[in-house]
C-alpha cells in the first residue's frame, strides 16, 4: 500500500512517539569515518559540515548511534549543534544505545551508561528519540527484557524524562518482531529490508503499524547498488544479501535508464511513498548529500514505472529474509 511522495519539508507523525518529522532524515553513520563499513573516509571537517548542513534543513531528523565511528559521528554532531548554539527549533536529534564495545554487556547499566556517554559528546541533557541498538548478537529477547536487562534501562531513562521516546533499532526482521511485539516500544527503525530489491520487512511493518509505532525505514539504497548502476563487486547491504539482489539492481538502473529516471531517486521514493513508513533515513558524508536527496524527491515517476519496478523485484528466496 503506498502513499504519494510529498514535499521535503512536510512533516509527519512518528506514530504514538507523537514526534513530527519530515519523510526524509539524515543518518550519522557515515559522519564517524567508518571507512572498514563505506570504503572511504569522513574527516573532521566534513563531518562536522555535514552535520550543520543536516540541523539547517529541509530535513527534520538526524539519526546517531553511540558506537558510530567509536563515538565520533556523535562528538561531530555535537560539535555542531555547539556551532549552532543549539538544536535548531522543530529539529529532532535522536541516537542509539549500544553494547559495550569491549565487554559486550547490554544489560540495563550498561544502557545508562551508553545514554551518558552519547548526551555527553552531544552536548544534550535530553534525547528526543532513544534506540535500543542492534541488540541481535549480543543478548537474547528475553535477557533484554528480564530483570536488569537493556528494555528495563530505556524505559527508566523515558520515564525520567531524560528519553522522549524510546525505539527498537536492529536488521534481523524475525528477532526484531519479537522487540516490537513486547509494545515496549514507541518507535520501529529498520534497515535494508524494505527497497526495491528487497521486502523482507513487510510483515514487521505490518505488526509496528497494528501497535501505532512510528516507523523509520533506514538504508534506502542497500549500501550503494540502488543509488547508481552496480559496479564489479558490489554486494547489497555491504554483504548481508544476495548476488540476485545485485543482479536485480542492474536490471532496475537499465529500465530506469530508459525512462531517464535516477535509480537513486526510485529507491529513495519507493521507500518514502510506502504509507507505512513515516521517514526515511539516508547517510551523508558531505554537504551535497542532503541537497541531492532533495533533488531526487523532485523526481517525477510515472505510475507505470512503479509497476514494472515490481516485476523487476526478486523472488521472495532472494531476499535476506533473516
Amino acid at each position: 500500500m503506498s502513499a504519494e511522495v510529498t514535499q521535503a519539508s512536510s512533516l509527519r507523525r512518528l506514530g504514538r512517539s507523537g514526534l513530527l518529522t519530515t519523510p526524509v532524515g539524515i543518518g550519522g553513520s557515515p559522519l564517524g569515518g567508518m571507512e572498514g563499513l563505506y570504503g572511504h573516509d569522513t574527516s573532521h571537517e566534513d563531518g562536522v559540515a555535514t552535520a550543520v548542513r543536516a540541523l539547517t534543513g529541509p530535513f527534520t531528523l538526524l539519526d546517531t548511534s553511540n558506537a558510530y565511528g567509536n563515538g565520533r559521528s556523535e562528538q561531530r554532531i555535537g560539535e555542531a549543534i555547539r556551532n549552532l548554539g543549539g538544536v535548531p527549533d522543530g529539529y529532532l536529534v535522536a541516537t542509539k544505545v549500544d553494547a559495550d564495545p569491549t565487554s559486550g554487556a547490554f544489560d540495563r547499566d550498561r544502557v545508562l551508561r551508553s545514554f551518558e556517554e552519547s548526551t555527553e559528546r552531544l552536548g544534550l541533557d535530553h534525547i528526543d528519540l532513544l534506540h535500543l541498538h542492534d541488540p541481535e548478537g549480543h543478548i537474547s529477547v528475553d535477557e533484554a527484557l528480564g530483570r536488569n536487562g537493556a528494555i528495563e534501562g530505556l524505559i527508566e531513562l523515558r520515564d525520567a524524562g531524560l528519553a522522549g521516546s524510546i525505539g527498537i533499532a536492529g536488521g534481523a526482521a524475525a528477532e526484531i518482531t519479537r522487540y516490537v511485539e513486547t509494545d515496549h516500544f514507541d518507535v520501529l527503525l529498520t534497515h535494508n529490508r524494505w527497497t526495491l530489491v528487497d521486502r523482507t520487512a513487510n510483515e514487521l511493518l505490518d505488526r509496528a503499524r497494528a501497535l501505532n509505532m512510528g516507523v523509520i525505514n533506514a538504508a534506502p539504497f542497500g549500501g550503494g547498488v540502488l543509488a547508481r548502476r552496480p559496479r564489479p563487486g558490489d554486494r547489497y547491504a555491504y554483504g548481508l544479501g544476495t548476488a540476485e539482489q545485485v543482479n536485480a539492481a542492474e536490471r532496475i538502473a537499465t529500465f530506469l535508464g530508459t525512462v531517464g529516471i535516477p535509480i537513486a531517486a526510485a529507491a529513495l521514493q519507493f521507500s518514502v511513498r510506502e504509507s507505512r513508513i513515516d521517514t526515511t533515513l539516508i547517510g551523508a558524508s558531505n554537504p551535497g548529500r542532503i541537497d541531492e536527496a532533495q533533488r531526487l524527491l523532485d523526481v517525477k515517476i510515472p505510475d507505470e514505472v512503479w509497476v514494472e519496478l515490481d516485476e523487476l523485484t526478486p523472488a521472495r528466496t532472494h531476499w535476506i529474509n533473516d
